[in-house]
């Protein structure tokens, strides 16, 4: 049964774990990631935990760090399936938010966790896709996949690159172009993932994925291993695939995985607590419980588990670095990573007087720290960082406040996203876990 109290505890923990003192008048309003046992990492070590019939994980090579025994050990030695719905964007704070205003909401919420639980675990830092997703894949921090932002500097290239795309930031190009110039999607995350995992102790595993995503770097970093990939086209045949698939892998012993990136988009482009974005939580989250009540999917021996990569929180000002010219003199490229959580690439002996300036003059707004610092204190990860990482990371680290974007220059009013994430605000880190048996 579904425990409030066991959520509000784990949510105490949570907002205590301090692992880095951060200089900001507003530090306390930050949620750090908690990597050991309350965070998206520890979801694919859960998933071998139960898939794998072995007492003994250590020689697995996801593991063993598992989600808290409180959330998961009431289902061990039961699970033959797990699927996993990925629902990016989906926050913490928002979904409870919506249950306390909309009853119909509750209630499809209450339908979907039944005799299961519903509980915050944190992102990681940064809470932004492009690093999360491969951190759910491979039960991995950005520390060791070395995926520390949506935009960070190659220098195996010489290039400041988007890793969503993985195209160069500055230029037109077409989608991996950085395969033309040598990248590898084989052997650029250099952590096994959960599908190869799973697939070396001779469990199977399925992908339900969008058409368009379908051949990205992304994905190709992501899925190796998976055996089956389905394809649906939009939201309606989503459902339609999904409920198909449960129908045929009924009693088998497997892992499925569906992602779906509606909330997220909407967010950007309406506001996480825009009509758009509610309605389609809502839909969404009705829709699913359809499917998993649908004739023919269940079996007994299926946990479900919903989780979101990150949250949203609403963006009311741009700090614009153009408008700083020690910031702008001092910067050897673009700042990279995130808006909300930026990499800045340095002139030599200007680190210092930048860190002085922003503490001066921005310091209401935005956080400065040491990346070096910060990897040794666990922010990116407890695991050893990957060889790149440290490079990746820049010279200095800028963290903004809730409600507030690093950027160049001023924003296109009319393309500027209306939210954002990647930062470390409690809307941004907290997510849903959902997890009941079918």
């Amino acid at each position: 049964m579904n425990d409030p109290n066991l959520a509000a505890t784990l949510e105490q923990t949570i907002r205590a774990h301090r692992p880095l003192e951060i200089n900001a008048p507003w530090a306390d309003e930050i949620v750090f990631p908690y990597y050991d046992g309350l965070s998206i990492r520890n979801l694919a070590h859960t998933v071998v935990q139960w898939l794998v019939d072995r007492h003994d994980h250590t020689d697995a090579q996801i593991g063993p760090a598992p989600l808290d025994g409180q959330i998961w050990e009431r289902w061990r030695g039961q699970v033959r399936r797990v699927v996993l719905f990925i629902t990016d964007g989906l926050g913490w704070q928002l979904l409870q938010a919506l249950r306390e205003q909309d009853a119909e909401l509750a209630q499809i919420v209450a339908d979907l966790v039944g005799e299961g639980l519903l509980v915050p675990i944190t992102s990681i830092a940064p809470s932004t896709t492009a690093a999360a997703l491969p951190s759910i894949w491979t039960g991995a921090s950005p520390a060791a996949t070395g995926m520390v932002g949506t935009q960070f500097f190659l220098r195996e290239f010489g290039v400041l690159a988007n890793l969503l795309h993985y195209w160069p930031v500055s230029g037109k190009h077409r989608p991996e172009v950085l395969e033309d110039w040598g990248l590898n999607f084989e052997n650029f995350l250099p952590r096994l993932t959960l599908g190869q995992v799973l697939a070396s102790w001779g469990v199977e595993s399925y992908l339900l994925q969008q058409k368009g995503l379908l051949g990205t770097g992304l994905s190709r970093l992501m899925h190796r291993g998976i055996a089956h990939q389905r394809l649906y086209f939009g939201y309606t045949d989503l459902w339609v695939a999904l409920r198909e698939l449960l129908h045929e892998t009924r009693r088998k012993r497997c892992f499925i995985s569906a992602y779906w990136n509606a909330v997220d988009s909407l967010s950007h482009l309406h506001g996480r607590d825009a009509e758009h974005t509610t309605t389609e939580i809502r839909r969404q989250l009705a829709d699913l419980r359809d499917v998993l009540g649908a004739e023919g999917v269940r079996d007994g021996h299926t946990l479900f588990i919903l989780v979101a990569d990150h949250g949203h929180t609403a963006i009311r000002e741009y700090v614009v670095a153009e408008e700083h010219p020690l910031l702008m003199d001092a910067l050897r490229m673009a700042p990279a990573g995130d808006a909300r959580l930026a990499h800045l690439y340095l002139r030599h002996g200007t680190r210092d007087d930048v860190v002085a300036y922003l503490c001066e003059n921005l310091g209401e707004k935005l956080a400065c720290f040491l990346p070096e610092e910060a990897l040794a204190a666990g922010l990116f990860g407890p695991e050893p960082p990957y060889a790149e990482t440290p490079a990746r990371l820049g010279d200095l680290t800028v963290l903004a406040r809730e409600g507030v974007a690093l950027t160049v220059r001023a924003p296109n009013g009319k393309f500027a996203s209306r939210s954002r994430h990647a930062g470390m605000s409690a809307r941004e880190m907290f997510v849903p876990l959902l997890m009941r048996t079918l």
